[in-house]
C-alpha cells in the first residue's frame, strides 16, 4: 500500500484498513471507495475496524458520503479529535 503524503499514524491506519477490506495493495487518497467495487458490507467492516483499532466511531454513511479515501480519512480524523 502506498500513502503518498506524510500523515499521522492513525490516518495511515485508515488507508491500511480500507485497503485490506477492499482487497487491494495500493490505495491513494484520491481513490474512491466505489472505484474498488465497495459494498455496504465492506463499509460496515471498515467502520468496525476503525472503531476497534483506532477507537474512533464512524458510520458507514461516512464512507458513502466521502468522495475519496482522503475525504474519509479527514472525516475519521475530525471525529477522533472531537472525542
Amino acid at each position: 500500500m502506498k500513502v503518498s503524503e506524510q500523515q499521522r499514524p492513525e490516518s495511515a491506519s485508515v488507508v491500511r484498513i480500507m485497503a485490506e477490506v477492499l482487497g487491494t495493495d495500493e490505495l491513494k487518497s484520491s481513490d474512491s471507495f466505489y472505484d474498488f467495487g465497495g459494498t455496504s458490507l465492506q463499509a460496515v467492516r471498515i467502520c468496525t475496524r476503525v472503531k476497534r483499532e483506532l477507537g474512533i466511531r464512524v458510520s458507514p454513511d461516512t464512507v458513502f458520503d466521502s468522495e475519496t479515501v482522503g475525504d474519509f480519512q479527514a472525516a475519521v480524523m475530525a471525529r477522533g479529535e472531537a472525542v
